[in-house]
């Protein structure tokens, strides 16, 4: 477990609490990309389905696709020569995906704070592939639950969701509930409070 302790520390070490609510980690995920970083999450995150066949990993644009790229090549490295390929959600529809072409849904930006909507061309995820569903964050859930809806319009089956950070006092487990797949966290933060990260015990759950 030494790369899942050593991701809880590197957000130990680099993350900062903004009030109660909100976890900064834009120097490893959400504005400079630290590729270490990526790499450690997306190894661990492979790990946790490396018993299940995977066909997609889908994740929303855009913080989400450095670590959903790094999931893809260790499970790609295992279940090879059938790999995985990685998706991502669009924030908004490119004239590339005509009328007809697309399923969407919505969803609510907690860092934009603000409705946005996620778009995903019905030609990019097969029906009836199994799709690992993973994010940078677990907050309130809006964004899983979003991702799970569109996997379900394109009549894919959720393998599993998989986030590299979970603010557990959030309670975002709650919203994915229904779609009976396991999620798996890497970093559970379990409180800011007096401007601190409190994270728990590193697990793989």
């Amino acid at each position: 477990m030494y790369l899942l302790e050593r991701i809880n520390a590197m957000v130990r070490e680099q993350g900062k609490a903004v009030g109660d609510s909100i976890v900064n980690v834009d120097t490893l995920l959400n504005h400079r990309i630290d590729y270490t970083f990526s790499a450690y999450a997306g190894a661990m995150l492979a790990r946790a389905v490396r018993d299940q066949h995977i066909d997609v990993i889908l994740t929303a644009e855009a913080s989400g696709i450095s670590v959903a790229v790094f999931t893809a090549m260790t499970i790609n490295n295992e279940q090879w020569p059938h790999p995985a390929s990685v998706v991502f959600a669009k924030k908004s529809r490119p004239i590339t995906l005509p009328e007809g072409g697309y399923y969407v849904v919505d969803s609510y930006s907690r860092t934009k704070n603000k409705p946005v909507k996620l778009f995903l061309g019905s030609h990019v995820i097969p029906k009836g592939g199994r799709v690992f569903i993973v994010d940078d964050f677990l907050a309130q859930g809006t964004t899983l639950e979003a991702l799970g809806d569109l996997v379900r319009m394109a009549e894919a089956e959720i393998a599993a969701f998989g986030v590299v950070l979970e603010k557990t006092f959030e309670d975002g487990r709650a919203a994915v509930a229904h779609f009976q797949a396991p999620l798996y966290s890497l970093v559970k933060v379990i409180g800011l409070e007096g401007g601190a990260i409190h994270l728990a015990p590193p697990s793989l759950s």
